[in-house]
């Protein structure tokens, strides 16, 4: 066997002669194979002046010296493995993740510090097994995001979407499988458990976000929200969302749910009796506010109306409907006097809440409007609190629906005579205004999420009379389209009321 190129141990077992005519070699000096040839029998000698392999660089490990050599062995490994960070991110998880981080820095829901990806990345189960329906509904709209900027980073915005649709997928049969191994209802209270119960709402939440950059109708996204999280919110119950990752979650997911009982003029579980005092009661727990930017705000309280007004909307179209067409005095004229006073009470109640909390927002007559809404210095003092301007989009916003529950069925209410809490016509114009000048700042100058404002300007499109108050709800929907496609289907919602509306005589004093 011939030496290696680092085996310098002598080798004498043949002379060069023989190992050169690969012959059996005697060991003697001459060798007898030499001596028949005749030739010259010489031996390889050692190089004395070959240079050693040192293993460790000749240091022997002892009970002593093992702990330093090893500090010794990882420092200089460390230091050899430094490599200079690349620009862009090659892994393709990484790199939709990063536009999921962008599309929550983006799209706040809330107006808060705290954004919804903030709120993720606090579960501790995000990349297990048992969240991994979560993780791929984050990298669905994360891919779905970079697809609707067609960035650079991204080879192509069609392989974008095809990567959203398929963690989408991914997410929608993990979920599943998620829900089939746990009862919502009724598995044990352990933080475990609870953290899968949060994770199965955000997966729900991220799911119908999705649908609402997606899908153009709005159907998908009403499915999610209503047979998703309103489901599995309702059904983990309100004791989990006061404290922890559900009171993070609910904080984030709950103008989703009023927004969707007012779009759709449906009910909603928050108006039963524990829901209600779980909004009223959250906010006084010092656990939950303490070191925490979940802070209270003006919003929380007014949502709180909303639910009511929503509510209110959906028991006065129960009792119209009930009435059909007859022209006689039904006997259920105590329970219209109820839903009226009812009326009134909300009306008060929005009263005391806009004296409370913006005593100084007028709100902007027709002729002021366009004006103010270009004065850099009123732009600048609305996006300061993007919590406080979403409330005051969300104030008019609710304040002309009040009004609408009643003056929409306006003949209903005059029979019996009841006083009902409906706007006069110039009250009305100055909510549209304001809805339109800070759905406008909004859009432009804050990171609130534009799906927030569609149900603000479905209202006031509905309420939208003159062509220039049409054509700039247009507007605002069409850059809300830019990233949402679900709001092609409130425009076209709103063309056909305006094509109704179109072959009503005088529509400013039919609908106040």
């Amino acid at each position: 066997m011939p030496l290696g190129p680092f085996d310098l141990r002598t080798n004498r077992s043949r002379c060069c002669a023989c190992s050169a005519s690969h012959l059996k070699c005697s060991g003697h000096v001459p060798c007898s194979n030499c001596a028949r040839r005749r030739v010259a029998c010489a031996y390889p000698t050692r190089n004395a002046a070959a240079k050693l392999i040192l293993v460790e660089r000749g240091k022997q490990k002892t009970a002593t010296n093992w702990s330093q050599n090893e500090a010794e062995s990882q420092s200089t490994s460390r230091r050899s493995s430094y490599l200079p960070r690349p620009e862009c991110l090659t892994d393709q998880t990484c790199n939709y993740m990063s536009f999921f981080d962008a599309f929550a820095r983006a799209n706040s829901f809330t107006g808060r510090v705290r954004t919804a990806g903030d709120e993720v990345r606090q579960l501790a189960d995000l990349h297990s097994r048992k969240g991994s329906h979560l993780f791929n509904a984050i990298l669905a709209v994360g891919a779905m995001y970079a697809g609707k900027l067609n960035h650079q980073r991204v080879s192509s915005k069609r392989e974008a979407l095809s990567i959203a649709f398929q963690h989408y997928s991914y997410s929608i049969q993990g979920l599943r499988e998620a829900i089939d191994g746990m009862n919502l209802g009724t598995s044990p209270r352990l933080p475990r458990h609870e953290n899968q119960r949060v994770c199965i709402l955000w997966t729900t939440f991220f799911l119908g976000v999705f649908e609402l950059m997606n899908d153009a109708t709005g159907h998908g996204w009403q499915q999610h929200i209503i047979h998703g999280t309103s489901m599995a919110l309702k059904h983990s119950g309100p004791t989990s969302c006061r404290s922890g990752p559900g009171f993070a979650f609910f904080i984030q997911a709950r103008i989703f749910e009023v927004s969707r009982a007012i779009l759709f003029n449906e009910p909603t579980f928050l108006t039963e009796p524990e829901w209600v005092s779980l909004s009223r009661d959250m906010w006084a727990d010092e656990e939950n506010l303490a070191g925490s930017k979940n802070t209270w705000t003006s919003l929380d309280s007014l949502l709180d109306i909303m639910v009511m007004c929503s509510s209110l909307r959906v028991r006065a179209e129960a009792f119209i409907r009930g009435q059909g067409s007859s022209q006689d005095m039904p006997p259920s004229d105590s329970d219209a006097m109820v839903i009226s006073q009812d009326g009134h009470l909300l009306r008060e109640a929005l009263r005391s809440w806009s004296a409370a909390y913006i005593p100084d927002a007028a709100l902007p007559s027709p002729s002021t409007s366009s004006t103010s809404n270009k004065d850099p210095e009123n732009i600048r003092h609305c996006a300061a609190d993007p919590s406080t301007l979403l409330a005051r989009v969300f104030y008019a916003s609710i304040s002309i629906y009040l009004s609408g529950v009643f003056d929409y069925e306006l003949p209903h209410w005059q029979r019996r005579n009841l006083p009902v809490p409906a706007l006069d016509p110039a009250t009305v114009a100055q909510h549209l205004c304001a809805i339109l000048a800070l759905t406008d700042t909004g859009l432009n100058h804050t990171a609130l999420s534009p799906v927030l404002f569609l149900f603000p300007l479905r209202i006031a499109g509905a309420r939208s009379c003159r062509q220039w108050q049409r054509d700039r709800v247009g507007a605002l929907l069409d850059h809300i389209g830019i990233a949402y496609a679900v709001a092609s289907a409130i425009r076209a919602d709103l063309a056909q009321v305006w094509k109704a509306r179109a072959a009503i005589p005088n529509p400013e004093l039919q609908f106040a």
